[in-house]
């Protein structure tokens, strides 16, 4: 037996001692094979960052080669990213009006990244870096971040805070600031990320988890339980769209919350009204 197959068997057999969730991946192996390795360790502790920078590599390259060539005919791999751009385009701007443009390079990064991360984890040796908590955090914090960011920048600091405080208008108002300074900065400063990062986390591991215990059974049924497991990943790359969609959507429900409302007060007088008979 190579070394390879028995870094890989050791890995698997580390990961059942030690009642894993998901299957060993690449890093996982290479720190089986070099226990003692410092470089190996530095690797296993990292390793969710790597694979979320193998993602976000991996959309750089794509959209760089999609833009290189611009064609009046796009072909291939052009005609694929406009497709994805102008569905993503078409979904921002139905919640966010014509503004909503603008918007569109943040969100559709963020759901193609997400979506690409998912996935991962039904390749051979890689892993979901959005299996990990800490990825979905960071991801949600970066999130609130644009979100809060856009809230000033649209509505200037004034108008901002005044929304924090809950836009008083009377003195019942005024003296409710307080309180709604606390509701309002726990919601969009706590919540927010938390209910971003822990439905995705929560999600993404499930999947794993899933994968795993189709895996185990295989092994211990000789392959009986393949076409299950099969059925299981089919299930695991829908899910995967649908969380990385959900993700994409209440970022921009987020965004449409923080907005001015006179900009939708006006892009809804433009539009043509829909009587009910």
């Amino acid at each position: 037996m190579s070394e390879a197959a028995e870094g890989v068997h050791a890995a698997v057999a580390h990961a059942a001692h030690h009642e894993a969730h998901e299957l060993p991946n690449l890093i996982t192996v290479l720190r089986q094979l070099f226990p003692d390795a410092s470089w190996a360790k530095f690797l296993h502790q990292w390793e969710n960052v790597l694979f979320a920078l193998t993602a976000a590599i991996l959309i750089s390259i794509t959209a760089i080669r999609a833009a290189r060539k611009q064609r009046l005919v796009p072909e291939g791999i052009e005609n694929f990213s406009e497709a994805v751009v102008e569905g993503l385009e078409a979904f921002v701007k139905g919640i966010l009006g014509e503004q909503g443009q603008k918007y569109v390079p943040y969100l559709g990064t963020l759901f193609i990244y997400i979506l690409l991360m998912n996935w991962s984890g039904l390749l051979p040796l890689f892993k979901s870096p959005t299996s990990s908590w800490g990825t979905t955090l960071a991801v949600a914090l970066a999130t609130m971040v644009y979100v809060q960011y856009t809230g000033i920048r649209e509505q200037g600091l004034g108008r901002y805070l005044k929304h924090i405080a809950g836009n008083p208008s009377n003195l019942f108002g005024l003296a409710l600031i307080p309180l709604m300074l606390v509701i309002n900065l726990t919601v969009e400063f706590l919540a927010v990320p938390l209910s971003l990062s822990l439905r995705l986390f929560a999600n993404v591991s499930s999947e794993d988890r899933l994968l795993y215990k189709f895996a185990e059974l295989n092994v211990l049924f000789k392959g009986l339980p393949f076409f299950f497991q099969l059925f299981a990943n089919v299930l695991a790359i829908a899910f995967s769209v649908v969380q990385a969609f959900v993700f994409m959507l209440l970022s921009t429900v987020y965004i449409s919350l923080i907005l001015p409302h006179e900009n939708h007060e006006h892009e809804q007088e433009g539009r043509p009204a829909l009587h009910v008979h």
